[in-house]
């Protein structure tokens, strides 16, 4: 819990004299407190009480978040977030990774589930997966952009789509 958290990072902080970045796998999984009547008050608490943690270490705590399974025919944004609209208010930076076939025209209409679903179905079966992350908030800078990724998950590895032409073009310049 939050709690536990906290404390294993302030232990952490004690003996070994340095900041860590905090990485949890995820937010839906810790546990809230007991007069939380739902999973989405159970989040919302959760969320602000990392969001503290964060302020009062001074520390960066990056969160991953499951999706409404109801979003995965659209763009990501923050609706996509499950249980949650204290993501879109306590976070600093919200990024969410999606498909790049989301921008294929039949996205954006109405109907047609079944291709849909088979396109989305596709993609995730291809390899590399084209992958987009989306900006989505910067409390502090730009936050209307996005990269593209090809995603080898055999190996857990995203490659830039500019980093691989770079490395590329050196390559070809005898450069690497």
């Amino acid at each position: 819990d939050v709690d536990y958290i906290r404390q294993y990072i302030n232990d952490y902080i004690l003996f070994n004299k340095v900041s860590p970045v905090v990485i949890i796998d995820y937010l839906q999984i810790i546990p809230g407190r007991e007069q939380d009547r739902n999973d989405k008050e159970r989040v919302d608490y959760v969320v602000t009480e990392l969001k503290r943690i964060s302020r009062d270490f001074n520390i960066s705590i990056i969160v991953v978040s499951s999706l409404n399974r109801t979003n995965y025919l659209t763009p990501i944004d923050f609706e996509s977030f499950k249980e949650s609209g204290g993501i879109e208010y306590t976070a600093d930076v919200v990024w969410g990774l999606q498909l790049q076939v989301i921008h294929e025209s039949i996205f954006s209409k109405n109907g047609d589930l079944k291709r849909k679903r088979d396109l989305i179905n596709r993609a995730k079966k291809a390899n590399p997966r084209k992958i987009e992350l989306v900006c989505l908030k910067n409390r502090n800078g730009i936050s209307n952009y996005s990269c593209v990724f090809d995603y080898y998950p055999k190996y857990d590895l995203f490659i830039s789509k500019e980093d691989f032409e770079a490395d590329w073009i050196g390559y070809q310049g005898g450069q690497i």
